[in-house]
């Protein structure tokens, strides 16, 4: 009976630590990443009443029973959205890995991380989250990066990295704390190149325009006694009328005499462009004994050069957005052969001229390019290529239509193709599935700025429980490892999921259900002391 005593006793002892644990399993059902825990429990002694030679089994009484361990459970915890780029939630097996201020290491499968006012990548009690990070490398910003940051002294802590270079975790005991910069750019890729496809105006256009005839071909009669001057001429004697056998209005014939005095003759042209005025001397009495010089102009179609001017931005070496500008200005009058004056600029942002070129550009009957005179230009100081187009070839398919060619409409389409990119500031940090800490810029450039280790362990259930809902490695778990693929490359065995937080693992029913039994094992327990204490009792009132 005595034995009895010392069974309810164990009972009640291992039934209390039992309910801890489930009542600390309850306590954590909101701890982000929290693994609940299984109360275990093993005989604690039994006494051998009669051996196996003296009967077919062995008679043993036992005890009572005593708390072995705590196992942790480590199954998945349910996936909870966030709206933070900085909530972790490891989906599958691992941990993250912290260091203290204390410079001792820890584990946890909490990913509630934000960045501290140093950039430092820390959870919710100031320990830093550990990953390998890219090499930064300080620079200097210029003027228009400080202008995009509001900046005017220039006292700027800033860094720049390779865009596009992907991380590799660094070994075991070799990560450091994550942190992330304020401030990172990326310099800008100067043009060097810009092609240019589609159609220049050829259209022919008129309107009637005042131009000067060449006199030196005019036939000239004057007759002293008459008082009379015939003049003839024909507009196809001067080439610069586009179209000497179309009808004018006016023709008009300025006859000055040797003491200035000027008179006006008008007159139309007749059928193949050709002309004559008369003039009768009786009213105006010019000095006809004198020499007499004469001027005259006629109102005729001319063509109009069509002007057409094109711009694109281009990045500069120094960050700046310059302009390039195309000028095309069809030559007039327009033969089978086409052809445009063209004149090339580049402006600096605030309309200065960097450099500028002008040549020519010449079309044959079919429309194809056949030569481009436009000579180099610089975009502050790089050479920049200007693609009009390939030349033509007979040789060669599709030469000599492949860049700006002429087209009888004002044809809207064009095409602009070009290299460079403008210089890039942080615009903010975002994650991917495996792992990378991502700087997105304001450009469009992406680079990875550092890659959170996942941890593993042999014996995850090994790990030693320390505060703030962290593990540390002992000598049942073993050192934390990374797993590596068939080539030795690390790989996570993992995916990281940001915006998302693993919720804890306790189900609730299981826990409340597992607190019942183990109250009713405390009451079972306490019970069987009350009986052995009745019996105890009973036994000694025997005596009496």
């Amino acid at each position: 009976m005595i034995t009895a005593f010392y069974n309810g006793v164990n009972g009640v002892k291992t039934a209390e630590f039992g309910h801890n644990t489930i009542g600390n399993d309850i306590s954590n059902i909101n701890t982000v990443g929290y693994k609940s825990s299984t109360a275990e429990f093993k005989s604690l002694f039994y006494t051998t009443l009669a051996s196996a030679s003296k009967s077919p089994v062995n008679s043993q009484i036992g005890l009572g029973s005593t708390k072995m361990a705590t196992a942790l459970n480590f199954t998945q915890g349910s996936l909870q959205t966030t709206d933070k780029v900085f909530d972790m939630a490891i989906d599958g097996d691992g941990f993250f890995g912290l260091i203290g201020v204390d410079g001792e290491q820890y584990f946890t499968r909490n990913g509630d991380f934000t960045r501290d006012v140093n950039g430092d990548m820390v959870n919710r009690s100031g320990m830093y989250l550990l990953g390998t990070t890219a090499n930064l490398t300080g620079t200097t910003l210029g003027k228009s990066a400080l202008d995009k940051l509001g900046v005017r002294d220039g006292n700027v802590e800033a860094y720049t990295l390779d865009v596009g270079e992907s991380i590799e975790l660094n070994a075991v005991n070799a990560q450091t704390k994550i942190n992330l910069p304020d401030v990172l750019y990326v310099p800008a890729t100067p043009t060097t190149k810009v092609s240019y496809a589609g159609y220049l105006d050829s259209t022919i256009t008129t309107e009637h325009q005042s131009v000067e005839l060449n006199t030196q071909a005019l036939e000239i009669e004057v007759d002293k006694d008459k008082g009379t001057i015939s003049i003839a001429g024909n507009l196809h004697q001067t080439p610069e009328i586009h179209y000497p056998n179309s009808l004018s209005k006016d023709v008009i014939i300025t006859i000055t005499d040797q003491n200035g005095k000027s008179v006006e003759v008008k007159t139309q042209t007749l059928d193949g462009g050709a002309f004559v005025a008369n003039f009768d001397n009786t009213t105006a009495m010019l000095n006809l004994d004198g020499e007499l010089t004469y001027t005259a102009s006629a109102v005729v179609p001319q063509q109009i050069a069509n002007t057409q001017k094109f711009t694109t931005d281009i990045w500069a070496p120094n960050g700046d957005k310059n302009l390039l500008q195309l000028e095309f200005t069809k030559q007039v009058p327009q033969a089978e052969n086409i052809a445009f004056d063209a004149v090339a600029t580049v402006l600096s942002p605030t309309g200065e001229i960097i450099s500028a070129t002008q040549g020519v550009l010449s079309y044959n009957e079919k429309g194809a390019l056949v030569s481009n005179t436009l000579g180099a230009i610089s975009n502050g100081g790089v050479n920049l290529d200007l693609n009009l187009g390939t030349p033509y070839n007979a040789n060669v398919a599709n030469t000599g239509f492949d860049g700006l060619r002429p087209a009888q409409q004002n044809n809207p389409e064009l095409r602009v193709s070009k290299d460079g990119k403008p210089e890039g500031l942080l615009h903010e940090y975002t994650m991917s599935d495996n792992g990378d800490i991502l700087a997105v810029f304001d450009n469009g450039d992406m680079a990875t700025v550092a890659k959170v280790a996942l941890y593993h362990f042999q014996n995850n259930q090994g790990l030693s429980k320390a505060s703030e809902n962290t593990y540390q490695a002992s000598a049942n778990s073993g050192d934390p490892i990374f797993y590596t693929d068939a080539n030795g490359d690390i790989t996570y065995g993992a995916v990281i999921r940001n915006y998302t937080l693993e919720m804890s693992n306790v189900d609730l029913g299981v826990s409340l259900t597992d607190m019942i039994v183990m109250q009713k094992m405390f009451d079972a327990s306490s019970k069987s002391i009350t009986t052995a204490d009745e019996m105890i009792k009973n036994a000694i009132n025997m005596k009496r």
